[in-house]
C-alpha cells in the first residue's frame, strides 16, 4: 500500500483540520486553515488516516515600497505549516515532495515556516531532517520555559532538495531508533 493525498472538502475537511488542531496544543480552529489528509486505501474501500498537513498563517504575495531607496520589492508569499499524525508511516520522500509543493507552488509562496515547542524535540528533529533550518527563538512564547522553534525553508531550498522527489533527501536525526522514537539520553548533572 502507498500513501495518498486525500483533499477533502465541506464537512470532511472541517474535520480533518478539526482533528489536527486537537492534536497539537497550542493550535486552535479557525476555518481560514487549509488542510491536506494522508492515508492508505484498505482493500475494502475504507481509508486509513495516517497524518494532516495544515496550511495556516498565509500572506498572499504583493509588491510593497519599502520606502528605503531601492523601490518596490516582493513581499509576503508566506505560509506556515503544520503536521499532526497518528503513525510516523507517513514520511515518504514522495509524500513530502507532495505536500511541500502545495505552498510553493499552488499558493506560489517564497517561504514556509513552521513554529514549533522547545519541548517537542521529535517535531524539530523531523523539521531539520526534511530540511527547513531554525531561524529564530521566541522566548516562553507557548509557556514559562518553553520557546517558540521557528523553522523555514526557501523556494530556492525546496527547488534544490523537495521538487523532484526521485531527488528528494530526509536526514536521519542522530539518536533515534528506526521506528523513529527518540532514545533518551541522560543529561549530565
Amino acid at each position: 500500500m502507498s500513501n495518498t493525498l486525500f483533499f477533502l472538502q465541506g464537512n470532511d475537511h472541517e474535520q480533518m483540520v478539526r482533528w489536527g488542531c486537537a492534536q497539537i496544543p497550542w493550535m486552535a480552529y479557525n476555518d481560514t486553515i487549509k488542510a491536506v489528509a494522508i492515508g492508505n486505501t484498505q482493500p475494502d474501500g475504507s481509508v486509513e488516516h495516517l497524518a494532516v498537513c495544515m496550511f495556516h498563517g498565509y500572506f498572499a504575495p504583493t509588491q510593497v515600497d519599502f520606502k528605503d531607496g531601492h523601490g518596490p520589492r516582493s513581499a509576503g508569499g508566506v505560509c506556515e505549516i503544520s503536521f499532526a499524525a497518528v503513525s510516523p508511516r507517513w514520511a515518504t520522500r514522495g509524500m513530502i515532495s507532495s505536500l511541500l509543493h502545495i505552498p510553493f507552488v499552488q499558493y506560489k509562496c517564497r517561504k514556509v515556516v513552521t513554529v514549533i515547542p522547545s519541548s517537542n524535540t521529535r517535531a524539530i528533529e523531523f523539521n531539520k531532517g526534511i530540511g527547513l533550518k531554525w531561524e529564530a527563538s521566541l522566548r516562553h512564547h507557548f509557556a514559562r520555559g518553553v520557546h517558540a522553534q521557528v523553522h523555514g525553508m526557501m523556494r530556492s531550498e525546496w527547488e534544490a532538495r523537495w521538487k523532484d522527489p526521485r531527488n528528494a533527501r530526509i536526514r536521519t536525526p542522530a539518536r533515534t531508533r528506526a521506528n523513529g522514537q527518540k532514545h533518551l539520553v541522560a543529561s549530565p548533572a
